[in-house]
């Protein structure tokens, strides 16, 4: 089985993760000069943030006016009178 990604959604899941990572680094306490870990809650929110505001934003169509113009529905037909 093929499993085929959108290059918009790749792009978008390396923008999360870089996101997520950078956030998880950035939390770590390293008090006295220790790596500790970082907050994984905030990392996952973070990521899913980004990753949801570029989704909505980057979707084709988003914010454009539409292309077709709207047609007024057709007037039936006068069946055989005139008036």
């Amino acid at each position: 089985m093929t499993i085929q990604i959108a290059p918009l959604a790749a792009l978008l899941m390396m923008v999360g993760f870089a996101v997520g990572l950078s956030v998880f680094k950035y939390t770590a306490p390293t008090a006295h000069g220790t790596a500790g870990r970082g907050d994984l809650g905030t990392s996952i929110v973070a990521a899913t943030a980004v990753v949801t505001v570029l989704a909505v934003l980057l979707t084709p169509g988003f914010g454009q006016a539409s292309t077709d113009p709207v047609q007024p529905p057709p007037h039936p037909a006068q069946s055989g009178t005139t008036r």
